[in-house]
């Protein structure tokens, strides 16, 4: 079996950094297609059984920090492509009295590190974002978190198979969570 650190050991520089620029590319189609608001294009950047989280955060002593699971944690999100595309359906129903008029964002990717994923045909990225939101004149809220994926190598691009999204802030101030990260 091949491990990580012999799959890494393999590529050469340039491997590396162009699969870097690709992830970096990605990350950046899928930025602008969540700023416009273009979900379908958003839903074809994530696999069928993508698994999107956000989990709650606490702050605890450091004595007291256990492991963050989906059945652990209260999470601000716990999704699956289903419960995405719901989610997306709802701005469009006329019962998201909160998105009209509509936010407006910003999405930033940075720190992107790319190694290759145990799991044949995967890779595993972590990255950091900083999400900005506007709302009518004074509704301003920046969303920082770091992200962890595992993107699914398909047709020559990517997928989000899996997203945990660990956000720095333990108490939510903003009004409402209507964004994706």
């Amino acid at each position: 079996m091949t491990t990580t650190n012999d799959t890494q050991n393999k590529m050469t520089e340039t491997e590396k950094m162009l699969l870097w620029y690709r992830v970096n590319q990605f990350y950046n189609q899928e930025a602008r297609a969540l700023d416009e608001e273009d979900y379908e294009t958003w839903f074809s950047m994530l696999s069928d059984d993508v698994h999107y989280w956000m989990p709650g955060r606490e702050s605890l002593f450091r004595k007291d920090e256990k492991e963050e699971t989906p059945a652990s944690n209260m999470n601000h999100y716990n999704e699956n492509l289903q419960s995405l595309q719901l989610r997306v359906a709802r701005l469009h129903s006329g019962a998201a009295w909160a998105e009209d008029p509509r936010t407006r964002y910003r999405h930033l990717i940075t720190n992107v590190e790319v190694e290759p994923s145990d799991t044949e045909g995967e890779i595993s990225v972590r990255s950091n974002t900083l999400v900005y939101r506007n709302r009518l004149e004074r509704e301003e809220f920046w969303l920082l978190a770091k992200r962890e994926d595992i993107l699914r190598v398909t047709e020559g691009t990517f997928q989000v198979a899996k997203r945990k999204i660990t956000p720095d802030f333990s108490c939510l101030l903003s009004k409402n969570l209507n964004v994706f990260l």
